[in-house]
């Protein structure tokens, strides 16, 4: 099965609050996580990954981008 990140799960991370925010792969579902160190899944993304390569502010094509390279990553 193919996991496949979207452009709405890079903008739902990128207007988190949580202490330390990722995307995971967890039983095949993409999941946004409080916490990266605690997340009982696979790692895929974190939010300081995103503000680092992108800054605070990410723009739809920059988060339609990133997903399709994620996807990628993980396909």
């Amino acid at each position: 099965m193919t996991t496949t990140i979207t452009a709405d799960n890079i903008r739902a991370l990128a207007q988190s609050n949580d202490a330390d925010p990722a995307l995971a792969v967890a039983q095949d579902e993409v999941v946004l996580v409080p916490e990266a160190a605690a997340a009982g899944g696979h790692i895929v993304y974190t939010k300081a990954e995103l503000v680092r390569d992108y800054g605070e502010e990410i723009t739809d094509v920059q988060a339609e981008v990133l997903a399709a390279g994620i996807s990628a990553q993980l396909a």
